[in-house]
Protein backbone atom coordinates (compact mmCIF):
# COMPACT_ATOMS: atom_id res chain seq x y z
CA UNK A 1 0.00 0.00 0.00
CA UNK A 2 2.83 2.29 0.81
CA UNK A 3 4.32 1.58 -2.59
CA UNK A 4 0.99 2.38 -4.15
CA UNK A 5 0.84 5.74 -2.34
CA UNK A 6 4.37 6.52 -3.47
CA UNK A 7 3.47 5.75 -7.07
CA UNK A 8 0.32 7.79 -6.74
CA UNK A 9 2.23 10.74 -5.25
CA UNK A 10 4.89 10.47 -7.97
CA UNK A 11 2.20 10.40 -10.64
CA UNK A 12 0.46 13.45 -9.15
CA UNK A 13 3.82 15.26 -8.83
CA UNK A 14 4.67 14.44 -12.45
CA UNK A 15 1.28 15.66 -13.66
CA UNK A 16 1.66 18.88 -11.65
CA UNK A 17 5.13 19.39 -13.18
CA UNK A 18 3.71 18.92 -16.69
CA UNK A 19 0.86 21.37 -15.97
CA UNK A 20 3.39 23.87 -14.60
CA UNK A 21 5.63 23.55 -17.70
CA UNK A 22 2.57 23.96 -19.97
CA UNK A 23 1.43 27.05 -18.03
CA UNK A 24 4.88 28.65 -18.29
CA UNK A 25 5.07 27.78 -22.00
CA UNK A 26 1.63 29.20 -22.64
CA UNK A 27 2.51 32.39 -20.77
CA UNK A 28 5.70 32.76 -22.79
CA UNK A 29 3.90 32.34 -26.13
CA UNK A 30 0.86 34.37 -25.13
CA UNK A 31 2.93 37.49 -24.33
CA UNK A 32 1.97 40.31 -26.69
CA UNK A 33 4.86 41.82 -28.63
CA UNK A 34 4.47 45.50 -29.56
CA UNK A 35 6.82 47.06 -32.08
CA UNK A 36 6.57 50.78 -32.61
CA UNK A 37 8.53 52.82 -35.11
CA UNK A 38 8.46 55.78 -37.43
CA UNK A 39 9.70 56.06 -41.01
CA UNK A 40 10.20 59.34 -42.85
CA UNK A 41 10.79 59.79 -46.57
CA UNK A 42 13.06 62.74 -47.12
CA UNK A 43 13.78 62.45 -50.84
CA UNK A 44 12.68 65.00 -53.42
CA UNK A 45 12.26 64.99 -57.21
CA UNK A 46 13.58 67.95 -59.18
CA UNK A 47 14.68 67.17 -62.74
CA UNK A 48 14.40 70.07 -65.19
CA UNK A 49 15.98 71.87 -68.12
CA UNK A 50 18.22 74.45 -66.50
CA UNK A 51 19.25 76.39 -69.60
CA UNK A 52 19.24 76.43 -73.40
CA UNK A 53 21.74 78.59 -75.31
CA UNK A 54 22.47 78.95 -79.02
CA UNK A 55 26.17 78.03 -79.07
CA UNK A 56 27.07 77.69 -82.75
CA UNK A 57 25.75 79.01 -86.06
CA UNK A 58 26.69 77.99 -89.58
CA UNK A 59 26.22 80.28 -92.58
CA UNK A 60 23.65 83.04 -92.23
CA UNK A 61 21.46 81.18 -89.72
CA UNK A 62 20.26 82.93 -86.57
CA UNK A 63 18.45 81.85 -83.43
CA UNK A 64 15.24 83.90 -83.15
CA UNK A 65 13.97 82.63 -79.81
CA UNK A 66 14.07 79.89 -77.23
CA UNK A 67 10.90 79.21 -75.26
CA UNK A 68 10.67 79.49 -72.34
CA UNK A 69 13.20 82.22 -71.65
CA UNK A 70 15.29 80.23 -69.18
CA UNK A 71 17.22 83.31 -68.03
CA UNK A 72 13.99 84.96 -66.84
CA UNK A 73 11.81 82.10 -65.61
CA UNK A 74 9.68 83.02 -62.59
CA UNK A 75 10.92 81.60 -59.28
CA UNK A 76 9.91 77.97 -58.85
CA UNK A 77 9.06 77.45 -62.54
CA UNK A 78 10.67 74.34 -63.95
CA UNK A 79 10.10 72.50 -67.19
CA UNK A 80 11.34 69.58 -69.27
CA UNK A 81 10.13 71.16 -72.53
CA UNK A 82 11.83 73.73 -74.76
CA UNK A 83 11.01 75.18 -78.19
CA UNK A 84 13.50 76.54 -80.71
CA UNK A 85 12.78 79.15 -83.39
CA UNK A 86 15.56 79.48 -85.96
CA UNK A 87 16.00 81.52 -89.16
CA UNK A 88 17.70 79.49 -91.87
CA UNK A 89 18.44 81.34 -95.12
CA UNK A 90 20.37 78.95 -97.37
CA UNK A 91 21.13 75.24 -97.64
CA UNK A 92 23.77 74.28 -95.07
CA UNK A 93 22.70 76.95 -92.55
CA UNK A 94 22.41 75.57 -89.03
CA UNK A 95 22.09 76.58 -85.39
CA UNK A 96 23.31 74.34 -82.57
CA UNK A 97 21.81 74.74 -79.12
CA UNK A 98 23.42 73.51 -75.91
CA UNK A 99 20.79 72.23 -73.50
CA UNK A 100 21.59 71.76 -69.81
CA UNK A 101 19.38 69.39 -67.87
CA UNK A 102 19.78 69.37 -64.09
CA UNK A 103 18.85 66.93 -61.36
CA UNK A 104 18.37 69.17 -58.33
CA UNK A 105 16.66 66.38 -56.39
CA UNK A 106 17.96 63.65 -54.14
CA UNK A 107 17.01 60.69 -56.37
CA UNK A 108 18.87 59.46 -59.44
CA UNK A 109 16.84 59.88 -62.63
CA UNK A 110 16.74 57.93 -65.88
CA UNK A 111 15.73 59.41 -69.25
CA UNK A 112 12.72 57.34 -70.29
CA UNK A 113 11.95 59.32 -73.45
CA UNK A 114 13.26 62.18 -75.54
CA UNK A 115 10.63 63.44 -77.95
CA UNK A 116 10.77 66.08 -80.66
CA UNK A 117 7.63 67.58 -82.10
CA UNK A 118 8.73 68.66 -85.53
CA UNK A 119 6.10 69.33 -88.16
CA UNK A 120 7.80 68.54 -91.43
CA UNK A 121 6.72 70.58 -94.41
CA UNK A 122 6.24 69.35 -97.97
CA UNK A 123 9.82 70.01 -99.05
CA UNK A 124 11.40 68.56 -95.89
CA UNK A 125 14.02 71.32 -96.16
CA UNK A 126 14.68 71.52 -92.42
CA UNK A 127 16.08 68.73 -90.28
CA UNK A 128 17.09 68.37 -86.65
CA UNK A 129 19.51 66.16 -84.77
CA UNK A 130 20.71 65.79 -81.21
CA UNK A 131 23.78 64.30 -79.55
CA UNK A 132 25.18 63.74 -76.10
CA UNK A 133 21.99 62.23 -74.66
CA UNK A 134 20.16 58.95 -75.16
CA UNK A 135 17.20 57.06 -73.80
CA UNK A 136 18.02 55.29 -70.49
CA UNK A 137 20.87 57.70 -69.65
CA UNK A 138 21.14 58.16 -65.90
CA UNK A 139 21.37 61.59 -64.29
CA UNK A 140 22.68 61.29 -60.75
CA UNK A 141 21.16 63.32 -57.92
CA UNK A 142 22.76 66.78 -57.88
CA UNK A 143 24.32 66.40 -61.34
CA UNK A 144 23.87 68.33 -64.60
CA UNK A 145 24.30 67.16 -68.18
CA UNK A 146 24.85 69.15 -71.37
CA UNK A 147 23.76 67.93 -74.79
CA UNK A 148 23.23 69.56 -78.17
CA UNK A 149 20.30 70.02 -80.54
CA UNK A 150 20.99 71.16 -84.10
CA UNK A 151 18.43 72.66 -86.50
CA UNK A 152 19.67 72.65 -90.10
CA UNK A 153 18.63 73.66 -93.60
CA UNK A 154 19.40 70.50 -95.58
CA UNK A 155 22.42 70.70 -97.89
CA UNK A 156 20.58 68.67 -100.53
CA UNK A 157 17.89 71.32 -101.19
CA UNK A 158 18.40 72.70 -104.71
CA UNK A 159 15.39 74.99 -105.08
CA UNK A 160 13.95 77.56 -102.71
CA UNK A 161 10.88 76.20 -100.87
CA UNK A 162 7.64 78.17 -100.96
CA UNK A 163 7.25 80.67 -98.09
CA UNK A 164 4.76 78.41 -96.32
CA UNK A 165 7.34 75.60 -96.31
CA UNK A 166 10.19 77.63 -94.81
CA UNK A 167 9.02 77.63 -91.21
CA UNK A 168 8.98 74.70 -88.87
CA UNK A 169 8.70 74.72 -85.11
CA UNK A 170 10.79 72.32 -83.07
CA UNK A 171 9.70 71.42 -79.54
CA UNK A 172 11.73 69.05 -77.38
CA UNK A 173 10.32 67.23 -74.35
CA UNK A 174 12.37 65.11 -71.96
CA UNK A 175 10.72 62.50 -69.72
CA UNK A 176 12.58 61.23 -66.66
CA UNK A 177 11.70 58.49 -64.19
CA UNK A 178 13.34 57.42 -60.96
CA UNK A 179 16.40 55.27 -61.65
CA UNK A 180 15.80 52.09 -59.68
CA UNK A 181 18.92 50.22 -60.76
CA UNK A 182 21.25 49.44 -57.89
CA UNK A 183 24.73 50.89 -57.86
CA UNK A 184 27.26 48.35 -59.05
CA UNK A 185 24.58 46.02 -60.44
Amino acid sequence: MEQRNKNKNALIGGLLAIVFVMAVGYAAFATQLNINGTANITSNWDVHIDNVVATDTVGTATSKSITPDFANLPEGTKTLTASFETDLVAPGDAVTYTVTVKNGGSLDAKLSEIAFNFTENDTNAIQYSYSGIAKNDTLAAGASKDFTVTVKYKDSITSQPADADKTNELTMTLSYVQDTTEAGA
